[in-house]
């Protein structure tokens, strides 16, 4: 079977990976870090989701010599500017994923324009050293009050306007069919199957 490395230590983004992967019928054996007791990480210091992803995809590829997929992820409200962005992951320092979506909804209180983006970019250098990159974007707007127990990061307070409930309220059956990382990584099937 062939060899995937996940360039993540994210246990929810691992989980969901395979999960995608699995629904569309791509039979690869995942590899990441935890696999070879690696908990080093590099320097996510780039200026774009694209960048950031390269730089781990790029960062792993070069240690363990497989073809490697990455991807940079995030919440991008339009109350600010397109923030967090980038620095999702970092915003607010180590809190958890609850009391960041909380100072999230704190900041917004009596906001009307509540738009916002998830945004996945996926990475992809293959055996000879080719790099690809995958985009998937999901338009939505920021809830009022956090909803739903599935899912994972900003997922609480990220509404889809279609059906107007958050993605943690529509689950991870909905996410690995429509979210942005599904999207990026539908892409990447469609393209890369045959690169591995």
């Amino acid at each position: 079977m062939k060899k995937l490395f996940i360039a993540s230590n994210n246990k929810n983004k691992i989980r969901e990976i395979r999960d995608i992967l699995d629904r569309n019928g791509v039979e690869v054996e995942l590899l990441c870090p935890a696999d070879f007791d690696h908990h080093e990480e590099p320097d996510e210091n780039g200026s774009s989701f694209q960048e950031n992803a390269y730089i781990k995809a790029s960062y792993y590829h070069d240690l363990f010599h497989y073809p490697t997929i990455a991807d940079d992820s995030g919440i991008c409200v339009d109350h600010f500017d397109g923030g967090p962005g980038i620095h999702s992951a970092r915003f607010l320092g180590d809190l958890d994923y609850d009391h960041k979506c909380d100072r999230i909804l704190e900041l917004m209180e009596g906001v009307e324009d509540r738009g916002a983006q998830f945004v996945d970019v996926m990475c992809f250098i293959d055996e000879n050293d080719n790099v690809s990159y995958y985009e998937g974007i999901n338009e939505g707007r920021i809830a009022y009050e956090k909803a739903g127990s599935e899912g994972f990061g900003y997922d609480p307070i990220f509404i889809i306007p279609k059906y107007n409930k958050t993605e943690a309220e529509l689950g991870d059956a909905f996410k690995n069919e429509h979210s942005h990382r599904a999207k990026a990584l539908k892409e990447w099937i469609i393209d890369a199957k045959d690169k591995l």
